[in-house]
This record gives C-alpha cells, structure tokens and sequence, in this order.
C-alpha cells in the first residue's frame, strides 16, 4: 500500500475556513488592521489574518506572526506573546521543520501556565503532540493528545475536541488499529457537522477515506476522498485538496491502476510545492516512484523515491521514511541488485520495528484505559452524592450479615481449609507435570530437529573443506541444496521455538485485523513450493474465492506454514498435497490433506499434547517433536478456534483448522 498522509487540525482562535467566496473576513481584519493602533487588540488582529493564510500562503502567515510577536514583547503582553510562538510554530510544522516547531511550542507552555490558561495549554499539548506523532513517538504523542482533550472537555471547547479525536484516530491508523481509529474519525466528524463548520469536514472525510484504503473496502474509501477533494474546492482548502489527490491516488494504485494514480500524484505535489508543504512533496515523490516500480519502470522509481526518501529523512517523518526504505528495497529487487535491495530491507526493518513495538502498544492501550477510567470515575463521583443519603442504613444491614457470617464461619471453616489445601495441592500437582512436559519436550527439540541438520551442516561444510579442490560443479550443486534444506529446516524450528516459547509465558502478542484467506494461503503455496518440488509433489488448492477472516495476520501464517510443511514432511515422493477452504455461517475452515502414510486412530490421539512423546508416532522415516503443531494448536486457540486431525493407515491424512467468525 502506498504512503498515507493525515490530515490534522490546528486549534488557534476557532477554525477558520481558508478563503470564503467574496473574502468578507480577511477583507474586514485588513480595514480593521489600518486602523488599529499599537495595542493588544493589533497583536489580535495580525494573529487572526495570519492564521487565515496558513494553508494558501505560508510564508505570509509567518511574516503576520513575527509582527504580531514583535509587538506583544513591545508591550509585554504575555498572552499575545504566547499565542504569536503557537502561529510560528505552525508555521514551521506546516513547512516540515518539527524541531523549530517543537521549540516554539515549549515557548508558549510556561507562559499559558503562569496566566493559567486552560486553552492555551491545550493548544500546545495537541500541537506538541503531533509533531510527535509525525516522528512516530505514538506513546508521547497519544499522552499529549488525551492531556489536550481532558482540558477542551474541562473548558467545553467542542471545536478544540473535535481536532484532537481527528488526530487520535490518525495515530490509531498509522498503528494499524483501524476499528479504533474509525472510530475516532466518525467521533470527529458528527462532532464538526454539529458545530455548523462544513469548512472543516474535509480533513475528517479524508481520514475515513485512508481507513477504508487500509481496510481494502476502495468503493467506500472513495466515496470518502470525493467528499474530501469537494469540500477542499469549495472552500478553497489547498493542503485538504492535496490530501485528497494524494489519497485517490492511493485508490488508483491499489486497483492497479498505475498512472491514473501517477496523475493523481503529480497534482497533488504541483500543489503541495506551491504551498511549500515539505511532508506533501516528499510523500507524493515516493507515492509516484512506488508506482513508476509497479510499472517495471525502476531506475526512474527508485530516482522519485530516493528524492522523497532525502525530505522525509530531514523532517525526521519515520512513517514516511518506512514506506520509502521498503520500496526501495523492491525496486533493486527489480533490477536483480540483491544486495542493495536487501541492505534497504534492513533499514526498513528496523524503522518498522521501532515504530510498531508490543512495548509501545502495550501502554498506548494503558492511556487509553486510564483517560476512559478517569471518565467513568467523574460520573461515579456525581452519582455517589445520591448514593451517600443511603449508605448509613445499609451499613446496619452490613454489620449485621457479617456478625451472622462470623458466626457460621466458625463451625464449618476448618472443613474449607481442608478443601482448598486439597485443590491447591492438585492444582500444584498438575502444573509440575506440564512444567516437566514442557520441560521434557525442550530437550527434545534440542536433541532431535537441532542436531540433524546441524550435523548435516556440519559434514558437508567438512567434505567441502577436505576436498575442495577435487570437488565438481554437480557435486558443490547438490552440497548448496542440502545446505540450504538445512538452514531452512533450522529457521524453520527455530521461528517455531520461539513463538512456543514467548505464547507459553504469555507474551505473544494479538493482533487481529481482516484478512483475505486466500492470499494468505496462496503465500504459504509460494513459499513452500520448493520444498514440495524437491519430492517431485503435486501442492494445490482447489479454492479459489477470495474469503476473509478476522484474524492475526502472523499467527495464521505460522498456522499454515507448519501444517503445509509437515504435509509435505510426511508425504512420500511424487505425492500430493491439496488445500481447501470454505465458510460457513457461524465459522470458516480450512483443510490441509495429503496422501502420506497416514496414521492409526491410536497415534492420532497423541497428535496436540504436550504430554505425549511423538516421535513414535506413524512409521514414517521422517521424525519430528511434535513441536509445529503444538504451536499451531496455541495459536488456533488464541482465535477462539479448533484444529483436529483425521487420518487412516495408507490413506493419508487432513488437517483441519476451523476459525469461528
């Protein structure tokens, strides 16, 4: 998918539509501006018309702020002051420099906190925060967004709550939430259509159109970005109208369609150049390189991205920087530079990796529980006023049924300790025996699937070194694919230890989103197609409806690769391995049969325990631990689903996955 880009409002003196049809509200500030003296009321009105230009004409929006800065200083005139380094800072923000920006906001805090203003202070808390958020530092960003919103609903500033829903839903996307932030945008737009400012649903409606994108529901999401780029045209919105082009073209792409997209694009960074929007132009210079690369055409793709890659780098932008590093890497791919394409597919790893950390969600979701808790706790704290007048002729009540309750527990409290010593001692009883299994079945993955391709490794790497002058090229063929089937077969075991190991301390982390089954199965298919040739076996599915599932995305995949993989295992030469798929009312299921040697009725009830040692199951030459479907059947219960096996001796066998809806 290509870069998205999010649309975030500003709150400084109420939001101002960018140029109404006859400019009556810029035209009545400029007569009033002639005639103000040096006073507050000019540092107002200079602060007032700059905001009016933020969008069409930077440079002049920050030319009226450093008027009216100098002017408020002249006068000492600590609000004027505060609110001339918030219009700078946005000023920078909107031009991409987010440390200047930065440094203008925690200028202007202190001074709204001296004078107590609430507002003020919710401004830059929701300002300071995206920058944050432009630099990917959700959990900061999310604090200052629910620290800004606490304030506006304190003060009933219904303008100023509407925004910060707006950018809450912003973070949530970019976290790949999508129902959250949804959720948001819909908040934020009832929100502003209440408030009667159509000028500003623009924004709001490009955000629902990106969460569509993302949701790959492109009929909707366009219906949205329409809304968006006609809002924007009316009122003369151009950063929205920007929004819109790029978004649409994100549409275009995701259908294919390359160059529709591609012209989507450049109108958009005509624009965005004309505003001197640095996040615009670098974003829309990856977004055409992107699909310049889809359209075969890379040296020209990898030239557009590597200059928007150059801009989002400056601006520190990290989920722009992501996207770019990562088509980068496909766009050497494209020209067969391994290399280059792969030291890209680091960087971009390690960008993606910091940006989306189990850490980070981990207490982005406590702050959301914290603010939504200290929502309910100031309802409480209402209804207890009622709830008091009560409370002295319950106390009575209570002290009653205790005196009662003592008395009882005496005669029979001895007989419930025994019970509970009982039940803890078995508790314990049984936690032991899953400890020693688990236990048990570590050393024998360590004992059994790490030693044989280890030992393989181990005797080709010799062979090679003996003899490596008297080695042929048929030879050094075969040694390279018995040294690759090893190290496949150890990333393999070792992904699989891994995950079994972080799901049995509970740590693995679920991620559930919408899913298209058969894409998913079709890049399992892919993946493992080697592994099947190599026995000269026939891997197919006869599915072929696109069906999709609410699941995480990397569960499942280790779910199929493992089933697949065991398939291919078990099954001898020239056999055949089929997958199929199909949904229900209630459940979708998947299966995965083979024509293997199969396995008795008593063998397959060992299948999915811990307890049970496996590698005496079937009469197979090929062994195993037992390990893969451990974990799949983990995984599969993380859904709330079933996975069960059916088998006869010379019969082959089927795997069944069955995920409730």
């Amino acid at each position: 998918m290509n870069s998205s880009r999010y649309l975030i409002i500003f709150i400084f003196l109420g939001l101002f539509s960018q140029k109404s049809p006859a400019q009556s509200p810029l035209d009545s500030l400029q007569k009033a501006l002639q005639n103000a003296k040096n006073d507050t009321n000019k540092v107002n009105i200079l602060q007032k018309i700059g905001s009016m230009y933020r969008f069409s004409d930077v440079k002049k929006a920050q030319t009226y702020a450093n008027q009216s800065l100098q002017l408020a200083e002249k006068l000492n005139y600590a609000k004027g002051i505060a609110f001339a380094y918030i219009e700078l800072g946005i000023s920078a923000d909107i031009q991409g420099d987010y440390k200047k920006a930065l440094s203008y906001y925690e200028k202007a805090e202190p001074i709204f906190l001296k004078i107590k203003l609430l507002r003020g202070q919710a401004i830059v808390l929701q300002n300071r925060g995206m920058l944050y958020y432009y630099q990917a530092d959700y959990l900061k960003a999310q604090k200052n967004y629910l620290d800004a919103l606490r304030i506006s609903e304190q003060i009933k500033d219904k303008t100023a709550q509407a925004a910060i829903l707006n950018n809450l839903g912003a973070l949530f996307e970019d976290k790949k939430d999508y129902q959250s932030a949804l959720r948001y945008f819909l908040a934020a737009l009832k929100a502003k259509e209440a408030l009667g400012k159509p000028a500003a649903l623009s924004s709001t409606f490009n955000n629902i159109g990106n969460v569509y994108v993302a949701l790959n529901q492109l009929d909707t999401a366009k219906i949205y970005l329409q809304k968006a780029l006609e809002y924007a045209q009316k009122y003369d919105n151009k950063q929205s109208q920007a929004m819109a082009l790029t978004n649409l073209g994100m549409v275009d792409a995701e259908q294919g369609k390359y160059e529709n997209a591609i012209k989507n694009y450049e109108k958009a960074l005509k624009i965005d150049s004309l505003l001197q929007s640095e996040e615009g132009i670098g974003v829309n210079l990856i977004n055409i390189g992107h699909n310049l690369i889809k359209m075969k055409k890379y040296g020209e793709g990898i030239e557009k991205i590597q200059r928007g890659l150059k801009i989002v780098e400056k601006m520190d932008y990290k989920y722009h920087q992501q996207n770019a590093l990562k088509f980068l890497a496909e766009g050497y791919a494209g020209l067969k530079d391994f290399e280059k394409s792969y030291q890209f597919q680091q960087k971009y790893i390690a960008i993606h990796d910091s940006i989306y950390t189990e850490e980070s969600n981990r207490k982005i979701n406590e702050l959301q529980t914290l603010y939504e808790t200290e929502k309910k706790d100031k309802q409480i704290a209402v209804q207890s006023l009622t709830i008091d007048n009560q409370r002295n002729t319950q106390y009575f009540l209570i002290a009653l049924a205790v005196l009662l309750l003592v008395l009882g527990g005496v005669l029979w409290n001895r007989y419930r300790l025994k019970i509970k010593t009982n039940r803890l001692l078995d508790a314990k009883n049984r936690e032991l025996a899953q400890l020693n299994a688990t236990k048990d079945k570590l050393f024998a993955v360590v004992a059994h699937d790490l030693k044989n391709p280890l030992s393989a490794f181990r005797s080709i790497t010799q062979s090679l070194s003996e003899n490596m002058l008297s080695v042929s090229k048929a030879e050094i063929d075969y040694f390279i694919r018995q040294l690759n089937q090893s190290a496949n077969q150890l990333f393999d075991l070792l992904q699989n230890l891994l995950n079994w190991a972080v799901s049995q301390i509970g740590k693995l982390p679920f991620q559930p989103e919408n899913l298209d089954l058969k894409e998913i199965i079709a890049e399992n298919l892919n993946l493992l197609k080697i592994n099947a040739e190599a026995k000269n076996q026939q891997l197919t599915t006869t599915s072929n409806e696109n069906i999709f599932i609410k699941a995480d995305r990397q569960m499942i995949r280790t779910i199929l690769r493992n089933l697949i993989s065991n398939a291919i295992k078990f099954t001898p030469e020239s056999g055949k391995i089929n997958i199929t798929y199909s949904k229900s009312d209630t459940y979708t299921q998947i299966k995965i049969q083979d024509t293997g040697i199969g396995l008795s009725a008593e063998d397959l009830k060992k299948l999915f325990n811990i307890e049970e040692d496996v590698s005496k199951v079937g009469d197979s030459p090929e062994k195993g631990t037992g390990l893969g479907l451990l974990l799949c059947k983990e995984l599969v219960e993380k859904h709330n689903g079933k996975i069960w096996a059916e088998s006869q001796i010379n019969e082959g066998s089927t795997f069944i996955v069955q995920l409730p809806d």
